[in-house]
């Protein structure tokens, strides 16, 4: 196959979703040369950033994409920003197909009274600062004793429990302890509440079991009927895990408390003498483990609050350039399908965004390639190559405390500092790519 006839795709994002696309892409065609474009300098996304990061087994499969760059000869353009340092028209003018998967970043904020408050916290952005996102805060804040986690999918769940571990249940992971100890040192309660009955909660039962394996938790449950806790014919999968649950977490001097509330919304936050009330309402604000009709609104009182209710859709990078008709566009993750869907759920979608490409790529005129390899060169300077953030995953590995699996850096400056002592120690920063 001649050079000329290669074709040439740019993928805006490095998180799971860009990768599986790129993936499968490579898959279907021995012609295609891939660039990724990634505006933070380290790949990954939503795996290094996002994934709660005693979850380390989730993390696992960046070692599957390294492949991509070791191997499969996808050139990764790190502190590349598409929009700041090259417009978008550019990329698209220079590559015959472009995939945006660049993701979803701002919380969804709950658009009730109070809820502006200085202590009420995002999930997403909690778990960007626990990871060490670069451009996020550097620590978090005080929760005080009491906390109120509101939602009940497997993000809010995520922070429950890491909100609920000790210094010893993050072994092997890489959890920045010190930012965790900080803000929950005087925690002893924490609040969590869903609108959605058990049966219809939206996280994983083997999710919800995991809270079962912290010493020092106790769990209780409130609007929940008895029955629904028992019959094990009947029950649903998360009236499963949340019987077994209960069950094993009833200590007599607890540490943490947490009370899973559901069928509960909430309806105003207001200050009151330094604590924040919540007032709620629904079933789940009974005081008995068993459902209650009253839609009476109840006030809990607690020091801060995450929510974890989504991401909001309409900040996605580039989401306007979907809005056209340009046929050589297309979305991937988050900016395809909204803040919803696993990491396991993008690799079929993966598959399904590689053959739209795929199908366009067969119809498709090939463009210049002179256009392209001018851009190319001209980002070479600034760029972060993959060997680069190869030199930066090593010195972060080599950091690692004692339990832990890796120290990362936040600093972006101090991130390109590293990536640049690779490249003038002799190592070929920016390998030739047929792209």
């Amino acid at each position: 196959m001649t050079a000329e006839a290669r074709r040439a795709v740019a993928i805006i994002g490095s998180g799971p979703s860009a990768c599986y696309t790129a993936q499968a892409l490579l898959k279907l065609r021995r012609d295609v040369d891939v660039a990724m474009f990634e505006r933070l300098p380290v790949p990954y996304g939503l795996i290094r950033y996002g994934v709660a990061p005693d979850h380390i087994g989730t993390k696992a499969v960046t070692r599957q994409f390294d492949r991509l760059f070791t191997k499969s000869g996808v050139r990764f353009l790190g502190n590349v920003d598409v929009g700041r340092d090259v417009d978008f028209e550019t990329v698209r003018g220079a590559f015959d197909a472009t995939v945006v998967a660049t993701g979803l970043h701002a919380d969804a904020r709950l658009q009730l009274p109070g809820f502006e408050h200085e202590r009420v916290i995002g999930a997403g952005r909690f778990m960007r600062i626990l990871n060490q996102h670069p451009g996020d805060d550097v620590a978090l804040p005080r929760l005080g004793t009491r906390a109120a986690v509101v939602g009940n999918g497997n993000v809010a769940i995520d922070v429950v429990r890491l909100l609920a571990k000790q210094e010893s249940d993050f072994e092997g992971s890489d959890v920045h302890s010190p930012l965790l100890s900080d803000a929950t040192g005087d925690l002893r309660v924490i609040e969590v509440l869903g609108r959605a009955a058990v049966d219809d909660a939206r996280f994983t039962p083997s999710l919800l079991a995991e809270l079962g394996r912290i010493d020092g938790v106790r769990v209780e449950a409130f609007g929940v009927a008895a029955e629904q806790l028992v019959d094990r014919e009947q029950r649903s999968g998360q009236a499963a895990a949340l019987a077994g649950l209960l069950e094993r977490t009833q200590p007599e001097r607890p540490r943490i408390t947490v009370r899973l509330r559901f069928g509960v919304a909430p309806v105003a936050l207001a200050e009151d003498h330094g604590r924040l009330k919540l007032s709620v309402a629904g079933p789940g604000t009974s005081a008995a483990n068993a459902a209650s009709t009253s839609a009476e609104p109840a006030s809990i009182e607690v020091d801060s609050v995450i929510t974890a209710v989504g991401f909001h859709r309409g900040d996605a990078h580039l989401l306007h350039a979907l809005l056209g008709d340009e046929q050589d566009v297309f979305a991937a993750g988050w900016a395809r399908r909204g803040p919803q869907g696993t990491i396991a759920e993008s690799r079929a979608e993966g598959q399904t965004v590689a053959r739209e490409v795929d199908s366009w790529l067969a119809s498709a005129a090939p463009k210049p390639e002179g256009e392209r390899a001018a851009l190319l060169d001209r980002l070479t300077a600034t760029s972060v190559s993959f060997a680069e953030w190869s030199a930066i995953d090593e010195h972060e590995q080599r950091r690692a405390a004692p339990g832990r699996v890796r120290a990362k850096e936040q600093d972006t400056q101090t991130l390109l500092r590293i990536a640049r002592s690779a490249a003038t120690m002799g190592e070929d920063p920016h390998p030739e790519s047929n792209t």
